[in-house]
């Protein structure tokens, strides 16, 4: 009697510990699978946001007087390589006043003095300091993503009520070389 008591309970413990075994591999894969929509779905976002940031900064272009731009305006890039690709492919097939856009990715602080604009993404928002200590930023316009306006960007995206909005730091902008166009200064927060 006593080794049926533990045969049983040792079926019965096995039983309950398959069954617990399969409930936490399907838990697993759902886990998985969750997790693999909301990075796409990261993904998806950060694209769009690229596609709208990229637009204003083309209009940027348009707004602002820079003291000396040859044949081409060129963009300087601090990000990782999908919004540096995303910025490219939008920016670089537009042209204004008859002059293109040559977008590049930068690697070092010094760079930033060859551009007209220079886009620092959000993980790299540390770059600001370093570009404003370690480059002439005469007539270069740093825009950065969240924030850094005290950093010396002199516009800088921002996210209010669900939105892409941007903040300008004219003082930042005049000294800069820069001017801004009345009707750029009224669309920023």
């Amino acid at each position: 009697m006593y080794f049926n008591d533990i045969y049983t309970k040792s079926i019965t413990t096995e039983t309950n510990n398959q069954s617990i075994m399969k409930r936490l591999k399907s838990l697993i894969i759902i886990c998985t699978f969750v997790m693999g929509i909301s990075a796409q779905n990261y993904v998806k976002a950060q694209t769009s946001m690229t596609k709208i940031e990229s637009l204003y900064i083309y209009n940027f272009i348009k707004n602002i007087q820079w003291q000396n731009v040859s044949d081409k305006y060129i963009i300087g890039v601090y990000s990782n390589k999908t919004v540096f690709d995303e910025l490219k492919s939008i920016l670089s097939i537009r042209k204004f006043n008859g002059k293109s856009i040559e977008v590049k990715k930068l690697s070092a602080p010094a760079q930033a003095s060859e551009c007209h604009i220079v886009f620092v993404s959000q993980s790299n928002g540390g770059m600001v300091k370093k570009i404003v200590a370690g480059s002439d930023t005469k007539n270069t316009l740093i825009v950065s993503e969240r924030g850094q306006l005290n950093n010396g960007a002199g516009i800088a995206f921002v996210l209010a009520n669900s939105k892409l909005q941007f903040k300008i730091n004219k003082a930042t902008c005049t000294a800069a070389g820069l001017q801004i166009s009345a009707s750029l200064l009224s669309l920023g927060v």
